[in-house]
């Protein structure tokens, strides 16, 4: 049984979430802030958190950043009464999995924590085929002069320095870096890592290339215009 841990102030929301999510054969949790959210993630396995947005104590966001730093990759999804679009890519940039406004339709909401939770075991299980072929019998890891990426560690060290990288960052970086000069697409990406292809969503990926560019001095990943992202040891 999926295990998941449901954090939100409004007792009424917290009731209709985990009440939802038993019926689809899931081992609930539910707290009312966002330090009971904290400890809990971090003395429990879940398959899932689902954060609100803004709760008492800590933040949704915050909650996702002190897991992310502590090395907790357990997927999160964010859930917010708010629809604003840069809080959203905040929410994601932090290092949350997915992002929804609480007028999404509850079967959607299943829909994408099912997925998320099939995305985390299949990346830490086995690579799937599609966009992840490449991952088979790769290499443990990619060097260049000023790069270093360790994709067993799952470290990237760039100019002698280790870079602080989200795991949704990283993990497309290693993508790219594994399928080293083929252009993959932005559907790919959203399809890949969050199980959906939705093209009004692609500005979350071109969000967090430019983050992952940044990190890089604008070195070594790439955009053909028109199609996608691909990975260049080549710096400039």
């Amino acid at each position: 049984m999926k295990k998941i841990l449901i954090a939100d102030d409004d007792r009424a929301i917290l009731t209709l979430l985990s009440y939802n999510f038993r019926q689809n054969d899931y081992e609930v949790t539910i707290v009312s802030d966002g330090k009971k959210a904290y400890d809990k993630a971090r003395k429990n396995p879940f398959d899932l958190l689902l954060l609100d947005l803004m709760m008492p104590e800590y933040s949704g966001i915050e909650v996702t950043q002190k897991l992310r730093k502590e090395g907790n990759f357990t997927p999160i999804l964010i859930l917010t009464a708010r629809d604003d679009d840069e809080m959203k890519l905040t929410g994601l940039s932090a290092g949350s999995d997915e992002y929804l406004d609480k007028t999404t339709p509850m079967k959607e909401i299943i829909v994408r924590a099912d997925a998320l939770i099939r995305r985390n075991q299949m990346y830490n299980q086995a690579p799937s085929e599609t966009v992840s072929e490449a991952l088979d019998e790769s290499p443990s890891s990619l060097v260049t002069d000023r790069l270093v990426i360790d994709f067993i560690k799952k470290e990237v060290t760039f100019d002698e320095k280790v870079l602080d990288l989200t795991k949704r960052e990283f993990e497309i970086l290693e993508l790219l870096a594994k399928r080293e000069g083929k252009i993959v697409s932005r559907e790919e990406l959203l399809q890949h890592f969050w199980g959906i292809s939705d093209t009004a969503e692609t500005r979350t990926i071109d969000v967090l290339i430019s983050k992952i560019r940044k990190k890089l001095n604008n070195h070594y990943i790439k955009t053909k215009r028109g199609f996608g992202y691909y990975f260049d040891e080549n710096e400039t």
